[in-house]
């Protein structure tokens, strides 16, 4: 059996609230349908097996295995659920794209500065929350933390578990409950991550506020970040800008008004951070 590659859908919910904040008005459900259609026949064509998992069932999902715990949750995710708590940190790039590991993002206090007020909240048992496991690295290394504090995670909840990430944390006896779980996959990757100018879009650049580096050429590492092979990093980076130019286009027509690169949900390294017209600024890549 082909191993699957897996994206979790989340672009309508990030810019839904992104929307709200901006004064900008949404596409229809049908062009999103049509846009993750194109964006789906484009990924079957590049991996046998693909699948796009509806930010639908996550959210809903992940909302009935968290009631169903009747714990305090906290979250590491900011698509899909919103707990009272958060730790809120995400992987951080320098200007090279090398990896600089964890660090918060902007607007959110520094690590140490989040888990003192965990606290300080007198929290003693939780669900832990995310969008996805695959390794299980970070959650291993965020359950150990709150262990050290005096907080038991007892179960963590999340929308994508892949076997290998659910064995690692099951190893601190700590159960692990999914939407959706994969034995085997090529990558799982959110979709956001192939939209530059979603909020929480592509990797955090370091020391620049709000500015990520998308999984496409030429900001990111198509292949090193998500596993796309060599002869596809251009064309599929080139379908991706211009699927992203389509999408704002489109919020722009609703709308009625341009959208400046200084009014993204996060900005994107290496464009203008001005007034120029987004689009404007994809286009010339």
């Amino acid at each position: 059996m082909n191993k699957p590659y897996v994206v979790s859908a989340d672009i309508q919910l990030l810019l839904s609230r992104w929307a709200i904040e901006k004064g900008f008005v949404l596409p229809s459900d049908h062009f999103i349908v049509e846009l993750r259609g194109e964006f789906s026949r484009f990924m079957k064509d590049m991996f046998l097996s693909f699948e796009l998992v509806s930010e639908t069932e996550l959210a809903k999902g992940i909302k009935q295995l968290v009631l169903e715990s009747g714990l305090s949750s906290v979250s590491l995710d900011r698509a899909y659920f919103d707990a009272d708590a958060h730790l809120d940190f995400t992987r951080l790039v320098d200007n090279n794209g090398r990896d600089l590991g964890l660090g918060h993002r902007p607007g959110t206090p520094f690590l140490p500065q989040q888990f003192r007020k965990l606290e300080e909240e007198n929290l003693r048992e939780i669900v832990l929350v995310d969008d996805v496991v695959f390794t299980g690295e970070l959650i291993v290394e965020v359950i150990q933390r709150l262990s050290s504090l005096g907080i038991k995670v007892s179960l963590v909840c999340v929308g994508v578990g892949i076997a290998e990430g659910i064995h690692q944390i099951n190893q601190l006896n700590c159960e692990v409950r999914c939407v959706r779980r994969y034995e085997e996959v090529i990558d799982e990757i959110c979709e956001r991550d192939f939209y530059p100018g979603i909020p929480f879009s592509g990797r955090l650049l370091i020391g620049n506020g709000n500015v990520g580096v998308p999984y496409l050429l030429p900001f990111g590492d198509p292949g090193k970040w998500a596993s796309i092979p060599l002869e596809w990093q251009v064309p599929f980076s080139e379908f991706c800008i211009k699927q992203t130019v389509k999408l704002f286009e489109e919020i722009e027509r609703c709308s009625s008004k341009i959208i400046s690169c200084a009014e993204l949900g996060r900005m994107v390294s290496t464009l203008p951070q001005d007034k120029t017209r987004f689009v404007d600024a994809l286009r010339v890549l």
